[in-house]
């Protein structure tokens, strides 16, 4: 859970807060939403921004993809315009502990639930198929940039049960004193065929997640 939270000091907009009613009431996956202020920025220097906190059952949350229910889920267009966070996902516990100070948005209760979307978002993840001329080039522009040390790319899909929503390439750098290692790997990946989706991220570190399968695309010499 996030520390320093408050309660809010904007509130939303009384037709966001029926649309997003109406949205949590066609489903069964979110129990609880709760409207708070986030502290931000440094000691004596704070910035501020509103979150809406959604509950989900403990065991949903510790044995499901949150991120994939983040990016998945596709909440009403809401007419707030200050800085906010919307959705912020944690365990029905956390969040219920939010009400003694956060605005209720919405509650789950079963005699006025009218749908039953389970949204079960997923991710799936498989190694990226890399043309082996491309990865020749590839390796060669890289060998001449010391500090990058190994590359790997997943392709990562995004599913609604058996839909398949978005395919996404992620690339995985691992770099010692490059400070535009991401921008470095990303611009070498593209220009040698490598990399030729749209749909691209990349991130500082080795893989994050053991479900994650990759194909390594790079690495140095020892």
């Amino acid at each position: 859970m996030r520390e320093r939270l408050d309660g809010p000091t904007s509130e939303l907009p009384e037709e966001d807060v029926q649309a997003l009613r109406a949205f949590f009431d066609g489903q069964v996956r979110v129990k609880l939403a709760v409207w708070v202020r986030h502290e931000q920025g440094r000691p004596g220097d704070p910035l501020y921004d509103h979150h809406l906190m959604l509950g989900v059952d403990d065991a949903d949350y510790e044995a499901g993809d949150m991120w994939a229910l983040e990016l998945g889920m596709r909440l009403p267009g809401l007419r707030f315009s200050e800085p906010s966070w919307i959705p912020d996902i944690f365990r029905l516990s956390e969040v219920e502990a939010l009400c003694s100070f956060g605005t209720v948005v919405w509650r789950f209760e079963p005699a006025a639930s009218t749908g039953d979307d389970a949204l079960d978002y997923r991710f799936t993840y498989e190694p990226d198929p890399v043309d082996p001329v491309a990865a020749e080039r590839f390796a060669a522009l890289l060998a001449a940039r010391p500090g990058i040390r190994r590359v790997e790319s997943t392709l990562r899909r995004l599913w609604k049960g058996d839909e398949e929503l978005e395919l996404h390439t992620q690339l995985y750098v691992t770099a010692d004193g490059v400070h535009d290692a991401l921008r470095v790997v990303v611009e070498a990946a593209r220009s040698s065929g490598v990399l030729t989706a749209t749909n691209v991220g990349s991130s500082l570190g080795s893989v994050p997640d053991p479900r994650v399968r990759t194909t390594v695309l790079y690495e140095a010499a020892s």
